[in-house]
């Protein structure tokens, strides 16, 4: 019978996973599908490059709760009804919404990376929430000085997961075997996900994000209604592409007609 509720804690989390607030904030703040700006991913980081600080800060706390909140409320429930099992079923639940953010099956199975996803699978956890928090600042003042996200964010979970590792290793064997087997499952699926920044990164070509920048809103100076927006090619090389609202374009036809006529 507990085998039937940690696959049903699995498959919620997963379902809830496939909600994505990448693609529901950038819709509501700007318009923009996030899937076709930046790096085209549809997580916190391409947020963090095209929307700024602000809303990839946002986006980065609702995808935590996502999947940290269903696994902490199926640990409380484990731990009432199935003494023993409530760490199992938190990790199951958590690592079904990254699952369902990675791969989300309403998205065409075309998602994030679960990075801000793991970070709410560790920073919920009873145990684990203040050991992430620590660690998560050490990351953030990190990233001041190493401007290349995917190396933080693998920095963070590896930590989490060798602390987690050891934490968990006095639990009952074949417990502690399940949730070393999640740990780590997960750290190898963000490793594969990211394997095109560590193949740029060992070339040479992989992109800062100039964090900052994004932090302290230093911006060069630009045309009104105009937008910097950072596109990455297939090969992960930078470009650049100027975005102009419809106003502003209205606006200069209107003027580029008046200057026709006056040429006229």
């Amino acid at each position: 019978m507990v085998i039937l509720y940690l696959a049903i804690a699995l498959v919620v989390g997963y379902l809830i996973g496939n909600i994505n607030f990448a693609r529901i904030f950038s819709w509501a703040f700007a318009r923009k599908d996030i899937t076709t700006v930046g790096s085209k991913n549809p997580g916190t980081m391409n947020m963090l490059r095209t929307r700024g600080f602000g809303e990839a800060f946002l986006t980065l706390i609702m995808e935590a709760i996502k999947a940290g909140v269903p696994a902490l409320a199926c640990y409380f429930i484990f731990g009432e009804f199935f003494p023993g099992y409530e760490n199992l079923a938190y990790f199951l639940s958590a690592f079904g919404g990254i699952l369902g953010h990675c791969f989300p099956v309403f998205y065409k199975f075309k998602g994030g990376k679960g990075v801000a996803c793991t970070f709410g699978m560790f920073v919920f956890h009873p145990q684990l929430w203040w050991v992430s928090l620590i660690v998560f600042v050490i990351c953030f003042l990190l990233f001041f000085f190493i401007d290349y996200p995917f190396v933080i964010s693998l920095t963070f979970i590896l930590t989490m997961t060798i602390y987690s590792t050891c934490l968990f290793a006095i639990e009952h064997i074949i417990l502690y075997i399940a949730v070393l087997c999640i740990l780590w499952l997960n750290f190898a699926l963000i490793v594969i996900l990211h394997r095109g920044n560590i193949v740029r990164l060992a070339t040479g070509k992989e992109n800062k994000v100039h964090f900052k920048d994004k932090v302290f809103k230093r911006k060069g100076k630009k045309l009104e209604g105009q937008e910097d927006v950072e596109v990455l090619d297939e090969n992960g090389v930078e470009e650049k592409e100027i975005v102009v609202d419809d106003k502003t374009q209205t606006q200069q036809d209107e003027t580029d007609k008046t200057d026709k006529r006056e040429e006229k």
